[in-house]
């Protein structure tokens, strides 16, 4: 791929001495016209040094003819891959990656932070091999990726439930040992009849309604899923003494719109159950999931494709991001470590590094095509839409958090409240959403969750 897009002009591979030189006496870049090397730090290559510095930050290519750069290796962290896509950028020059001996271009997902710290492996094996596991929202983004990594544990049953033919038809074809349901989880005698059938003993309950703008617009809708939909699950997950894992998202700290409220309620009506009794039901904080369906990279690709704008809602706006299997490892470990210790009643969070710019993203993506910024493609901001943040937090002001139970995963606790009053609140939030009585149900949610409508909205602006 990078022969062809590398033209004539050659090709400078960077990266520490050691790495280029492996890179070099490779086969996977023989075909390429190499012209010299980018060092990060001491020592020589067997090809021209046309740049070097101490750290990726500070590479400079500006004096570089080639319009190809070749990374021999992954650097340390996503602000590293960013910085050096700037400097790339800013000398016209494509950027590609040497990732398994294999050239390919730089992508998006390559910009975002490390991978989680120290995965345990061996805990997560022990918790899925020969267990029967349920995945909701099976078919979607994050349960199929998730459904994927659990498939190579040997579980004795894998069953992935989700409401959408499509996607159910397209992870089929791809998991064929997986068993597909097609079930919607607001249906709560199918959701219990498929419980029963498949008698999971450990359940990752994903499906939910997570688009922002169209909760808010739709609030009845959201409760009927994201609220009435977890309680089936939970219920059914009891029935059968399944564990539950309740993906949740950091929109639930503090949350100024509905979509957040309703995974904040999520969260304390789990940590309730959690409580209670020998099952646990774990609530699991994750960022925004890069690659997503609905997330804002397509978005970004597509404004790309058509020649801009990219639009970003705030020039300040920042978001927690991880990648699609960066988001299936994060439950994985969360959920056992969750499953393997006594505290109860908490909110696991990970631990995602830094909030990034949204606008660095979106500048991202048009340096990754080689084209400039503000000069070839411009980016406009739009204004935050409604029940949206300047800034995501990963843990709220009441919250307070005791020692991490593993490297990358928190612990958040809050005062907890009673089971039978959550599910009063329940019971009420789905009259109303039955009846479509919209604006009842913002003011009954966010009065249930103990936030005031709109509050952190207005604080962030």
């Amino acid at each position: 791929m990078c022969r062809g897009a590398c033209g004539d002009t050659g090709v400078i591979v960077a990266g520490s001495a050691s790495a280029v030189r492996a890179a070099l006496q490779g086969e996977g870049i023989a075909a390429l016209s190499i012209r010299g090397a980018a060092l990060i730090g001491p020592g020589e290559a067997p090809v021209p040094v046309m740049a070097r510095a101490a750290t990726w930050h500070s590479l400079d290519l500006a004096a570089c003819q080639p319009k190809a750069l070749l990374l021999a290796e992954r650097p340390p962290n996503g602000a590293a891959a960013r910085a050096v896509l700037e400097r790339a950028g800013a000398a016209r020059m494509k950027v590609f990656l040497l990732d398994d001996a294999s050239v390919r271009p730089l992508r998006l997902d390559d910009l975002l932070g490390a991978p989680l710290r120290a995965v345990d492996w061996a805990r997560i094996s022990g918790m899925l091999e020969d267990k029967r596991v349920l995945i909701t929202g099976g078919g979607g983004s994050i349960g199929g990726e998730l459904a994927r990594r659990i498939a190579g544990f040997a579980p004795q049953r894998l069953t992935l439930l989700d409401s959408s033919e499509h996607n159910l038809y397209q992870i089929g074809l791809e998991l064929r040992d997986a068993r597909t349901v097609l079930c919607d989880v607001r249906d709560e005698t199918a959701v219990r009849r498929w419980f029963a059938k498949e008698q999971p003993d450990i359940v990752f309950h994903t499906a939910a309604l997570k688009q922002v703008p169209v909760v808010e617009a739709f609030p009845s809708e959201g409760v009927l899923t994201n609220i009435c939909g977890l309680k089936h699950v939970a219920e059914a997950a009891h029935a059968v003494d399944a564990h539950l894992i309740f993906v949740s998202t950091d929109k639930a700290v503090e949350p100024s719109g509905v979509m957040g409220a309703t995974k904040r309620f999520g969260e304390l009506y789990c940590q309730a159950l959690d409580r209670r009794g020998a099952h646990r039901a774990i609530p699991v904080r994750l960022g925004n999931v890069l690659g997503s369906a609905g997330s804002v990279a397509p978005l970004f690709e597509a404004q790309l494709a058509y020649g801009g704008p990219l639009t970003v809602t705030h020039p300040e706006v920042t978001r927690y991001f991880l990648t699609i299997p960066q988001a299936a490892d994060a439950l994985l470990q969360a959920a056992s470590v969750g499953l393997s210790t006594p505290t109860r009643g908490a909110a696991l969070v990970i631990e995602m590094g830094e909030a990034l710019p949204v606008v660095e993203l979106a500048r991202a993506v048009i340096q990754l095509a080689a084209l400039q910024p503000d000069v070839e493609v411009p980016i406009a901001f739009t204004g935050l839409r409604p029940g949206e943040k300047l800034h995501e937090q990963l843990v709220a002001s009441d919250e307070w958090r005791e020692t991490d139970p593993a490297p990358g995963v928190i612990v958040a606790f809050s005062d907890p409240r009673p089971l039978i009053e959550l599910r009063d609140c329940m019971e009420g939030l789905a009259i109303l959403a039955r009846q479509g009585a919209d604006a009842a149900v913002r003011e009954a949610l966010f009065e249930a969750i103990g936030v005031e409508e709109g509050d952190e909205l207005a604080a962030a602006g």
